[in-house]
């Protein structure tokens, strides 16, 4: 059985694979975007955060990798992760916002390793 860690870890590998095959300037984008993301959730807050994501083409991406892990640790339901986080209560904000924040850690983590500025 796998530790929370290892599934964040593992999700946040895949995500970065996956733009390792796109075209550099989206791949540079991603990389520098997804490091800076911890930084971006602490400062500015889950749901301002996830509307910079989700409003610029470069870092949409970016933002279905993020909404994707909360879908599949379901803790956002039925609804696109901004929506879900403007609707529930304040507890449940922090739980969410907490659990964004520890994959981002694993997003910059794994871009640090394996989008290497060429």
């Amino acid at each position: 059985m796998k530790t929370i860690e290892q599934e964040r870890a593992y999700f946040a590998l895949k995500c970065i694979e996956r733009v390792k095959n796109k075209d550099k300037k989206i791949k540079e984008k991603y990389g520098r975007n997804a490091k800076r993301l911890p930084a971006l959730l602490t400062s500015n807050g889950l749901a301002s955060t996830l509307a910079f994501l989700k409003s610029k083409s470069e870092t949409e991406i970016l933002y279905e990798d993020v909404e994707e892990w909360l879908k599949k640790r379901e803790i956002v339901k039925d609804k696109s992760a901004l929506e879900y986080c403007l609707e529930v209560s304040s507890s449940q904000y922090r739980v969410i916002t907490s659990e964004a924040i520890a994959f981002s850690q694993w997003l910059k983590r794994m871009a640090e390793v394996e989008l290497k500025e060429e």
